[in-house]
């Protein structure tokens, strides 16, 4: 893979704008992982994590070890630094974009540099870095394949082996990993490179397996395997997975659909009725977005009968593009089915597919994160379409409208997911305040997860732990509250363990609200739910304070 000063330019943008967000979602969690790895490299999984109500040892709560173990070496040279530790992630990131302009200059070449920043600025990757496993992940997969089909193109058998090797680490980074094996034997099939295929597929179950070995002979089960056997994933929720799709591809990649339509010289009409489609549903959502149905603990908004439109669009347009491409138009050569061209396009057509597949078999819930590779994929294909039949100098000067919209769309998503997390940090840090201009000795508890939770410990917070009725899964002690301690609660928007809030032992003393002037949200749906953008109801963040009234212990609600 051939790196240059762009190339590490827009690493850089990648990373810097990461830099400037506060701690996020999940990264918490991992930051845990990365702390014990930091202090007892050889006992990773050896602490307990209270995860929603419940402590759990931490080899039941999903973290594969790469992003832990890196960040890890990160706190050992920066201490406690979340800025450099995000800086810290910028050899995945040059990874990243990197193998993705090596395969684009490999399949799409004359309009590599065009669809890189599309899709490494697009809504999909621009605000989803964070201190989480995904981006890290796609990174390893993406220069797994790099190195494994130029490996196919020297008759390499090193080259494929450590091809395979990368390919265990990015399974090692996030299960989903496991995709870039099965596209390394498609390739290799349609090639007429088996064996170099069998022996990256070989590499890479070593090093993954390696590991499971390890935490085997450590505590006596699979990381992996009790995760696997262990998956709340039900016929239900698969099946919910789908309709969930159409809307997440509506709002962040509807720039596919009408790449697609570029590509495949579509006419003006139908080209401006693509766009109406993928401009229609952010016309409400910044001022006005009517709930459509309400069910209680979630509502359905207008847009999201909306963006599922332009979802459908999304996989219709690719469908399409699809079919001409194998089955081109009068006048257009056919593809030799066996030959090169032929090949290519069967192998781009067949690794959209597996993306595809993947999201409904790898995944739990439905999010944006569950795309990426079947974003890259379809870029990719789209994009080696054009290079069989290249565009004319019309659709060319719309293809860099099309890529600076699409940036300006990934843009307006980080300012919005950023306004969320310096909402957590904030709300942690104003609710300490007002406790201080009270009582500057209290001690104080909080409930809660994600960044608000990462600052709550920050500034001194202690964690509330309820007592469980079962005492056998009491793995850690519970609080014991105080006269006089305070208790910092946020809204449902944070999710966090439950608690008797019984007016009996603490009083409730004030609201907290954190807002702006953003009138969007990304949380929670952008990370879990649909669809990904909202327009915001009341204030970004709330947060209760109660002060305790007599000693007692943190309880479940009755």
């Amino acid at each position: 893979m051939k790196t240059s000063l762009p190339l590490v330019a827009l690493s850089l943008l990648l990373t810097g704008l990461n830099a400037l967000k506060p701690l996020h979602v999940d990264d918490t969690t991992y930051c845990s992982f990365a702390r014990q790895f930091a202090a007892r490299p050889l006992d990773p999984y050896g602490h307990t994590l209270l995860y929603f109500s419940d402590p759990l040892p931490a080899l039941k709560v999903l973290a594969p070890p790469v992003l832990p173990a890196w960040w890890a070496l990160g706190i050992r040279l920066f201490g406690e630094r979340p800025v450099l530790w995000k800086l810290w992630l910028f050899p995945f990131v040059l990874s990243f974009v990197a193998s993705l302009a090596t395969l684009l200059r490999r399949f799409a070449p004359s309009s590599a540099m065009p669809l890189l920043l599309m899709t490494v600025l697009s809504p999909v990757f621009l605000p989803s870095l964070n201190l989480m496993i995904d981006v890290p992940a796609l990174a390893l997969v993406l220069a797994s394949l790099a190195l494994f089909f130029r490996s196919s193109d020297r008759n390499s058998l090193t080259l494929a082996l450590f091809a395979g090797a990368i390919a265990g680490l990015a399974m090692q980074t996030k299960y989903t990993g496991v995709l870039a094996p099965v596209v390394v034997l498609v390739y290799s099939t349609l090639f007429h490179r088996l064996r170099l295929g069998a022996a990256a597929t070989a590499a890479a179950a070593l090093v993954f397996c390696s590991w499971e070995f390890f935490l085997i002979l450590r505590y006596g089960q699979s990381h992996f395997l009790y995760h696997l056997t262990h998956s709340p994933s039900t016929i239900e929720v698969k099946l919910s997975l789908f309709p969930c799709l159409f809307p997440i591809l509506g709002a962040v990649v509807p720039s596919l659909s009408l790449l697609a339509l570029l590509v495949g010289r579509a006419s003006g009409r139908t080209l401006l009725l693509a766009v109406f489609l993928a401009v229609l549903p952010y016309l409400p959502i910044g001022w006005y977005d009517p709930v459509l149905v309400d069910f209680g603990y979630d509502y359905l908004p207008l847009t999201g009968t909306l963006f599922p439109i332009a979802g459908v669009a999304v996989v219709s347009c690719l469908g399409l593009s699809a079919w001409r491409l194998l089955h081109p138009r009068q006048g257009e050569p056919m593809l030799p089915a066996f030959s090169t061209q032929g090949r290519t396009a069967w192998f781009l057509i067949l690794w959209v597919v597996l993306e595809l597949c993947g999201y409904f078999v790898l995944s739990p819930f439905a999010a944006v994160r569950r795309i990426m590779g079947f974003t890259v994929a379809s870029t990719l294909f789209l994009g080696y379409y054009a290079e069989q039949y290249p565009m004319e100098n019309r659709p060319k000067r719309l293809l860099t409208s099309l890529v600076t919209a699409t940036i300006l769309l990934g843009f307006g998503y980080w300012v919005v997911d950023f306004v969320e997390a310096r909402a957590e940090q904030q709300a942690a840090y104003r609710a300490l305040d007002r406790i201080r201009e009270e009582d500057a000795n209290a001690v104080v508890w909080y409930a809660g997860y994600w960044g608000f939770q990462f600052y709550a410990e920050e500034v001194g917070m202690k964690q509330a732990v309820p007592l469980l009725d079962d005492e056998s899964a009491q793995l850690l002690p519970p609080s014991q509250f105080h006269r006089g301690d305070w208790l910092v609660v946020p809204d449902e928007a944070i999710p966090q363990q439950s608690l008797d809030l019984d007016e009996r032992d603490m009083k409730f003393q004030d609201t907290l609200s954190i807002d702006d002037e953003v009138p969007l949200r990304t949380l929670i749906y952008y990370y879990s739910g649909t669809p990904p953008l909202r327009h915001r109801r009341g204030s970004r963040l709330d947060v209760r304070l109660y002060r305790i009234k007599r000693d007692c212990i943190a309880r479940l609600p009755r």
